[in-house]
Parts: C-alpha cells; structure tokens; sequence
C-alpha cells in the first residue's frame, strides 16, 4: 500500500482504509469456517428470524460499513492523546474480540443465547466509545455511530432469536 506522507506521519487514504475494511470484515466472516450455503440454510431455514430481519446478505455490506467508521476511529486514535485515548483503544480491543468471535458463536456454536449477549456487548461498547469520544472530540465520536446504530438494532433481532429458538 502507498501511503501519503505528512511530516513524520503516515496516513492511510480513505480508499485503502475501504480496502482494509473489507478485507476485515472478510476475515471475520472466516471465523465461522461454514460454507454460505449452510449460513443461509442456519439464517433462513433452521433459525426463527425477527419479522423486521434484513436478507442474509445484508450483514456482509453492514459489517464492512460498520469496520470502515471504527477503523477511521482508530486511525485517529493513534494520532491523540488524552486520558480518554487508553479507553477507546481497550474497548476498541474488545469490540475486535467480539466481530472476529461472533460468526463462530453464531454459526459454529448455534447459540442463539451468546450471540444475544455478543451483540449486546458489543452495543454496549459502541454505546461507550460514543459517550467518552464525544466528550474530548466529536469528529470522532461519529465514527462510532454507525457501530452503535447497527448494533442496537443487531440486538433486537438477536434478542427476539435468543427468545424464540430457546424454545426448540
């Protein structure tokens, strides 16, 4: 990757931080290590969907959307300074940890109960990046709303899973 320079710092260009998204969001995606076919058949067929559930398709392009924003945040991260930076950068950690588990909890494991929990985390870690951004720095703070957008709805729908498969 080319990089641009600027004095003593290196910059990621937007289209190369969009390339680094994907390719994120194609490695969490491996952590299932399943097939598509049999994540349709376990998101459409196995599983009980919330009537206000997107098509399977949508979470490829959601994700990669919602690790471009974070990964801005983060690229702007290493360039602050602050009490507040150490705080982003461990719940940063944390909602890594969570994306790149997620489709092994979801897929591998079945457990619609983890994947409730997962996603409530996560919700809760966007939720806090936002408020403790947003009190040092709003430009950053804003890249953590797509995140916590997605991820408030991502738990409605995995809440209503947890509750309705627990029945099976």
């Amino acid at each position: 990757m080319q990089l641009e320079q600027t004095g003593k710092q290196r910059r990621l260009k937007w289209w190369q931080l969009a390339l680094l998204s994907i390719v994120v969001t194609a490695l969490g995606g491996l952590s299932g290590r399943r097939s598509k076919k049999s994540e349709r058949a376990l998101y459409n067929e196995e599983l009980k969907q919330a009537p206000w559930a997107p098509p399977a398709w949508v979470f490829g392009p959601a994700w990669t959307v919602n690790n471009f924003f974070v990964l801005q945040a983060l690229k702007k991260l290493v360039q602050e300074t602050g009490s507040h930076r150490k705080k982003l950068l461990t719940l940063q950690v944390f909602i890594w940890i969570i994306f790149f588990s997620f489709n092994y909890i979801y897929f591998k494991r079945k457990s619609t109960g983890l994947a409730f929990l997962w996603t409530m985390v996560d919700t809760m870690l966007a939720a806090s990046s936002f408020t403790i951004a947003l009190r040092q720095n709003k430009q950053l703070a804003w890249r953590y709303l797509p995140l916590l957008g997605w991820t408030g709805y991502a738990s409605s729908l995995a809440g209503y899973q947890a509750l309705e498969n627990s029945k099976n």
